[in-house]
């Protein structure tokens, strides 16, 4: 959890809020890396939560620290059809997608582009494959692509959950 307000005050009752009812560790750092996947980087102008060190390893292991970047995370060209092309790995696949998943969720840019790809888990082709390392190629322009959080005077994060 992390916790951003103007008044340390504030701040320090509500850690003693949580650790009444919860087992709570206080990390109190500018930079963080979060299991090697989640970097945080607390500076004047915000916060920024990024994927850089993950995004790079995922390229190196691809082999594709070195390609050329794309522009796009897909490409309006491509057409994807379930059956056309030759099967490719379905591990590997999955593996590579699975990844790109994670990544999205501090990857709002290739979001769409991943969620593509993963309709074809199940059986995937060579058009699907190219598409995969688009969106690698893309991630190779800006692996520290993230979410940034502006300083302001109020810091107003929503979620939502859709389940079943």
């Amino acid at each position: 959890m992390i916790i951003t307000e103007d008044d340390e005050k504030e701040i320090a009752q509500l850690k003693v809020r949580l650790s009444k009812e919860f087992e709570v560790k206080d990390r109190m750092m500018r930079r963080r890396l979060l299991s090697s996947r989640i970097e945080i980087s607390h500076g004047s102008k915000g916060i920024v939560l990024s994927q850089r060190k993950y995004a790079l390893d995922l390229l190196s292991e691809t082999g594709m620290l070195g390609c050329k970047p794309a522009a796009t995370p897909i490409d309006q060209s491509f057409r994807l059809s379930a059956e056309a092309g030759e099967p490719v790995d379905r591990e590997r696949y999955q593996r590579l997608v699975g990844r790109l998943i994670y990544l999205s969720h501090k990857r709002p840019d290739i979001s769409f582009a991943v969620s593509v790809m993963s309709r074809y888990m199940h059986d995937p082709r060579k058009g699907h494959m190219d598409a995969v390392y688009q969106i690698l190629r893309y991630m190779k322009g800006a692996p520290g692509k993230g979410l940034r959080f502006k300083r302001s005077g109020h810091v107003n994060i929503e979620g939502y959950c859709d389940s079943d």
